[in-house]
């Protein structure tokens, strides 16, 4: 049985249970302190992302730990897609602009970026509302999945994305 991030079996502790973000960074063989510290990530924080189950990771944190795991593992900016793949395998991918193939190129293109926002809650199973809070809350923050989802959706790249949202990432 799972208790948070501890795994117990007869109420016998018995270890850590990984999550697909602890596991992608495990098998990376990356320095997570080290990754925590240059994506100004408190420890705490970082190990739970790495080891509860429960723990959901902001979009923010997402980009800047996978985009620094992978440059620190020698991978490029190409292996980011297959990064988030591996940590969200079973995520529902909702194609936002299927429903508008029957029209014109030009009605398509207007439809793409013209959507009603509940639509877009509704087809993402995002929460009646949660995007207006974004508007008028600055210190809101997306989590991870629902960028990811929307990205998917608009059929964009989640990098580009990503660094459309928070700017590159400079390793100085």
């Amino acid at each position: 049985m799972n208790y948070g991030n501890i795994l117990t079996i007869n109420h016998k502790k018995i270890g850590f249970m990984a999550t697909n973000f602890g596991k992608y960074l495990n098998k990376l063989g990356v320095n997570k302190s080290s990754i925590a510290n240059e994506a100004n990530i408190k420890g705490p924080r970082m190990n739970d992302l790495c080891n509860d189950i429960t723990a959901k990771p902001y979009a923010e944190e997402l980009y800047k730990i996978i985009y620094l795991a992978n440059q620190q593992a020698g991978l490029g900016e190409d292996y980011f897609q297959s990064a988030v793949e591996e940590i969200f395998p079973k995520r529902p991918k909702i194609d936002l602009l299927s429903e508008f193939k029957d029209m014109s190129p030009e009605g398509q293109f207007f439809k793409k970026y013209t959507q009603k926002q509940t639509d877009i809650e509704q087809k993402l199973g995002i929460a009646n509302g949660k995007i207006s809070k974004y508007f008028g809350n600055s210190n809101k923050r997306a989590l991870a999945t629902e960028i990811i989802a929307f990205a998917d959706g608009m059929r964009l790249d989640v990098l580009e994305t990503f660094k459309e949202i928070y700017g590159e990432i400079n390793r100085e």
